[in-house]
This record gives structure tokens, C-alpha cells and sequence, in this order.
């Protein structure tokens, strides 16, 4: 008996330096419920959706990127 799952990818661009993590977290639900109005099953995420992880700017101070981290699982924003 085959079993057929409709998956989407999500293409999200980058986060930018000012973009907070509220705003982050509505556009990842903006994706999800899209890829949901279309029909996806499955939305997949890129592994560091949450993060600027390749930052594209210079950073002199390494804990000016402390906030894009999580400090616990779930966090606010995910709950």
C-alpha cells in the first residue's frame, strides 16, 4: 500500500541584523501556513531558520549576535 506525503520547502531569505526574533517567527508562520494553504502535509525549514548564522556584516563584539541564539528549548517565540 503506497502512502503519498505533499511536502513543501521553505525559501526564506536571510535575516537581516535588525530583523527581531518576533519578526523572524511570523514570517516562518507566514511559510508554514502558506505551504499549508497549498496543500503541503510537511513544511521543511533550513537547519538554522531561527539564525543569521552566516552574518554578513563585521562583528567586533561576538555577543552582539547573542540574540539570535536560543538560551532555552522551547523559547518564547516557539512556544
Amino acid at each position: 500500500m503506497s502512502r503519498f506525503v505533499t511536502v513543501g520547502a521553505a525559501q526564506m531569505g536571510p535575516i537581516q541584523r535588525s530583523d527581531t526574533r518576533p519578526e523572524v517567527m511570523e514570517r516562518l508562520l507566514a511559510l508554514l501556513h502558506s505551504g499549508a494553504d497549498a496543500g503541503c502535509e510537511l513544511v521543511v525549514f533550513p537547519e538554522l531558520a531561527l539564525t543569521t548564522f552566516f552574518p554578513r556584516w563585521w562583528v567586533d563584539d561576538l555577543s552582539e549576535a547573542d540574540h539570535f541564539y536560543e538560551t532555552e528549548m522551547p523559547g518564547p517565540e516557539t512556544r
